[in-house]
């Protein structure tokens, strides 16, 4: 009698660090029999979740259906894609219609309601253990979430992934050893080269004098470097000369140092001490809220004088699948 006690204090331990879930399979490794399940079952203090996975009823919430996938495939699945991002916090990433898991290559699983991939190199360096639960690492998750059909926004999760923590070194090093010939993890090494930075606001730049154009906006002049009392400023982004309007760019935010942070601060200060009329934007403005961009450089360029029209502006201003190529 003390033992089976212990065998289930064992399974309810487990469980906690599940979502107060288990697999029957995980039960039955702990010394749990099926009879003792089912007078669990009896006694009201565990509910099925789906077949072969159980959760223990005082277990707060609703069960997490990523860790209810993760039991249905065990032991073999690892959470992942946009389950793991959501696990890791990265909003962006919708929460998926069906919760995603993989499993090594070979590994033939496909229970109903479930997303479940398969990997030849799921090395331990790309999973984190949360408990009893296994997600493929930050980095990891950035890699297989890269989507060849929008490089926009396979770098907005990448510098999504950074501000949340992942080291953009790690970064580098995996989307280098998965890459493989395939041109979207590509783009992911290459933005997390640490040399990197120039390209990308290049990028950042070219996309947003496409947003300029498309809102029949005047062309400004491009990396115009300006001076006041003290000496040179720096070199702004973008200038319309005639308004004294600048609009500068800030590119993903790993490439961005604290001092640089620092620096540009002091600069933006010098700009509207030097009467100009600086406007900032980040990747994620000018990727994500071009229209929201393009009628703030409007609205500063009537404030000095340019006579534009506002309804011009279109409701949506779409940027080009592949702008880099």
């Amino acid at each position: 009698m003390g033992n089976r006690a212990a065998r289930l204090d064992d399974l309810r331990g487990l469980a906690s660090t599940q979502d107060g879930q288990f697999a029957t399979t995980q039960a039955l490794q702990r010394g749990c029999s099926r009879d003792a399940l089912r007078a669990l079952r009896a006694r009201g203090e565990i509910i099925g979740v789906r077949l072969g996975v159980w959760r223990f009823r005082v277990a707060p919430g609703e069960p997490d259906p990523a860790v209810t996938a993760f039991l249905a495939c065990w032991p073999h699945a690892v959470i992942s894609h946009a389950s793991a991002a959501r696990h890791h916090g990265l909003r962006r990433v919708a929460v998926p219609a069906k919760p995603t898991v993989t499993v090594p290559h070979g590994i033939r699983r496909s229970p109903a309601g479930i997303s479940v991939h398969q990997s030849r190199d799921l090395p331990t360096a790309d999973i984190v253990t949360v408990g009893g639960v296994r997600y493929t690492s930050l980095a990891r998750t950035v890699v297989d979430l890269a989507d060849p059909t929008d490089l926009w926004e396979t770098l907005a999760v990448l510098d999504d992934a950074v501000a949340a923590g992942a080291n953009p070194r790690w970064l580098h090093r995996r989307a280098a050893a998965l890459a493989d010939g395939r041109a979207v993890i590509a783009v992911l090494r290459d933005a997390t080269h640490p040399r990197a930075a120039s390209v990308f606001r290049s990028w950042l730049e070219r996309a947003a004098a496409h947003v300029y154009r498309a809102a029949t906006l005047p062309a400004p002049e491009w990396n115009v470097k300006l001076r006041d009392q003290f000496g040179t400023i720096g070199i702004v982004d973008a200038l319309w000369t005639q308004w004294r309007v600048i609009s500068e760019k800030e590119g993903l935010r790993f490439h961005t140092s604290p001092r640089q942070r620092r620096d540009d601060a002091r600069r933006f200060n010098r700009l509207r001490d030097a009467r100009y009329d600086p406007r900032r934007f980040t990747w994620e403005d000018v990727v994500h809220r071009p229209v929201e961009v393009a009628a703030t450089i409007m609205r500063a360029l009537r404030a000095a004088g340019a006579d534009l029209d506002p309804a011009r502006i279109p409701r949506r201003i779409t940027l080009p699948d592949r702008p880099f190529v």
